[in-house]
């Protein structure tokens, strides 16, 4: 580096430490408040969720919340299944109702010998002849038949009147693997539990429920759905604010060793597909225009993007672990007509690839469940649809 480079590097770096609005100290307070999930490592642990939900959503539990939360989600529940009407929630009877978490199941596997499984939350009212199952799913899908055992045996065991609901919950209402299980009604963290959770933070006055209640939507946010509104917000004003400093350090710093690590010892598959995916997009890069390397973070591998012309990397496919041996894919598209279509696109050319392990989940973000499972020629043309490579 020249000295005149050095020494404007210089004047960026101490104007970034003066950081005379305080964003910087703001942010590191943000980040560092105390987190009784964080502190628990359960963060992304889906029967620490479903316990955490299951106490929530029972109206005479100890949060002293009443029916408010599970009214809310009976609420949301009813205007898309016709066995639920909205009218009728408010007559339930909400003194005699039984909320399970990890609710003990046998049923006959193909060889018809008794197998265990486990509910994450069965909801029962009692006096109403009703009955709400629900699968939680973070990280993982669900297995092969799973949701038909667990459906069957709410069938079965529920009879003389009663009704159910089978709710699929998943960060952005994903669909199930098995597309047979029509029943199961789509559920999601990001528009349902969320939002109410936001609204009831807002009403609760014990102060240590309040509390639960706030690290709990924090973790939800950051872990979950990979957003920190209040630390988001300040790290993109420190980033506006000092973008030159920024960019350099990220230009010029070495890999997380601690990650590096991670990735290189553990889930190694995602590594190697990780390498693969960018030897098969770089077979079409004739005009050597684009360049691609990739990075590690806490819980994925991100792939990025070197525009020659533009001089910068930009990140254009996260790659994660998924079920078993699967790795997922994440990207973003914009919201316009023509991005529409390509969207469309590529879910439809995944969709004829019909394997029962890869699929798509067409939320928020694209996502590619199974995307390992896609051939070399799929890959790359997902990669030409996006990037309109001819």
């Amino acid at each position: 580096m020249a000295d005149n480079e050095l020494k404007e590097e210089k004047k960026l770096y101490k104007k970034f430490l003066d950081d005379k609005d305080h964003l910087i100290e703001d942010l590191e307070i943000e980040l560092k408040k105390p987190n009784i999930f964080n502190i628990l490592r359960i963060g992304r642990k889906e029967i620490r969720h479903s316990n955490f939900l299951g106490w929530l959503l029972d109206p005479n539990g100890s949060h002293g919340l009443g029916n408010k939360f599970l009214v809310r989600v009976l609420r949301d529940l009813s205007l898309e299944n016709d066995k639920l009407n909205i009218f009728d929630v408010s007559n339930f009877n909400f003194n005699n109702v039984d909320v399970y978490r990890e609710y003990s199941i046998t049923y006959k596997d193909d060889k018809n010998k008794d197998k265990k499984g486990f509910i994450d939350i069965l909801i029962i009212f009692r006096d109403d002849n009703f009955v709400i199952c629900i699968e939680n799913k973070i990280d993982t899908t669900d297995s092969d038949g799973q949701l038909t055992k667990y459906r069957e045996y709410v069938e079965k065991t529920f009879t003389d009147g009663y009704k159910n609901i089978l709710v699929y919950l998943t960060p952005y209402k994903d669909d199930p693997n098995n597309p047979e299980e029509k029943q199961w009604h789509n559920y999601s963290y990001r528009d349902g539990i969320i939002e109410h959770l936001k609204h009831i933070e807002k009403t609760v006055t014990d102060l240590l429920v309040k509390t639960y209640i706030s690290d709990y939507l924090t973790t939800l946010k950051s872990e979950i759905m990979g957003t920190q509104d209040k630390a988001q917000e300040l790290a993109n004003l420190i980033y506006e604010n000092h973008k030159d400093i920024i960019d350099f350090v990220n230009a010029n710093r070495n890999a997380n060793k601690e990650y590096q690590n991670y990735w290189e010892n553990n889930n190694t598959f995602v590594l190697d597909f990780v390498k693969k995916l960018i030897e098969f997009i770089e077979e079409m890069n004739k005009t050597n225009e684009y360049k691609y390397e990739y990075e590690y973070m806490e819980k994925h591998i991100k792939i990025k993007q070197k525009n020659e012309t533009q001089k910068k990397f930009a990140a254009i496919y996260y790659i994660w672990k998924g079920a078993g041996k699967n790795c997922n894919m994440e990207f973003s598209f914009s919201a316009n007509e023509e991005e529409d279509r390509i969207r469309d696109s590529v879910k439809e050319m995944v969709d004829k690839y019909n394997s029962t392990n890869v699929k798509c989940s067409n939320a928020t973000y694209f996502k590619i469940l199974g995307v390992n499972n896609l051939c070399k020629e799929k890959l790359q043309e997902i990669h030409k649809l996006r990037f309109d490579i001819k």
